[in-house]
C-alpha cells in the first residue's frame, strides 16, 4: 500500500516536470500573434487663449481678461515726508506729581521712556522728555524732532 501511494506521487511529479518543461520550450519561441506592440501615447495640447472661451467653474472671473499695463512715470522724485509728530495726540495725564504719566495715542508712558506708537501702517518710536501739568514734549526717536502735545480743551 505504500508502495502504490509512492508510485502514485511519482507519477504526479513527472507529469509536472514534463508540463514545465513543454511550457518553457513554448515561451521561447515567440510567434507575431503573442508579441504586443507597444502603446501609443498621445500628449495632450491646451490653448489657453484669454480671449476665448472663459472658466468653467468661475464664468464671472476677470482673471482671465487682458490687463493694459500703465508706463511707469521714469522721474525720480522723492515721497513727501510724513511728519509723525503731527499725528499723536495727547489723550490724559495721570499719576502723581513726583511720577506723572501721560498717555499719548494708546501707549502710557513715563519721563524719559522710549515706546513704540503705531501711526497707521507705521510703527515710530517717540521719547517722553518732559510732563507738565497740561502738556507734553516728546521727541522722535533718531530724528531729533521734538514737539509739545497739549491736552484737548474740556479735559
Amino acid at each position: 500500500m505504500k508502495t502504490s501511494a509512492f508510485l502514485r506521487v511519482m507519477k504526479c511529479l513527472l507529469l509536472l516536470l514534463a508540463a514545465g518543461v513543454t511550457a518553457s520550450v513554448s515561451a521561447g519561441t515567440e510567434t507575431n500573434a503573442t508579441r504586443l506592440a507597444p502603446p501609443i501615447l498621445v500628449k495632450s495640447v491646451f490653448i489657453d487663449d484669454p480671449r476665448s472661451g472663459k472658466d468653467p467653474f468661475f464664468p464671472a472671473s476677470t482673471r482671465r481678461q487682458e490687463s493694459i499695463i500703465q508706463p511707469v512715470n521714469p522721474t525720480n522724485t522723492a515721497p513727501e515726508p510724513v511728519n509723525y509728530l503731527s499725528q499723536l495726540a495727547l489723550k490724559g495725564i495721570s499719576g502723581p506729581k513726583n511720577a506723572p504719566l501721560a498717555l499719548i495715542n494708546s501707549s502710557t508712558m513715563a519721563v524719559g521712556e522710549l515706546a513704540e506708537i503705531r501711526l497707521g501702517r507705521q510703527v515710530v518710536k517717540i521719547r517722553c522728555r518732559e510732563i507738565r501739568d497740561r502738556s507734553v514734549i516728546v521727541e522722535l526717536d533718531g530724528g531729533g524732532e521734538t514737539r509739545e502735545l497739549r491736552l484737548r480743551e474740556g479735559i
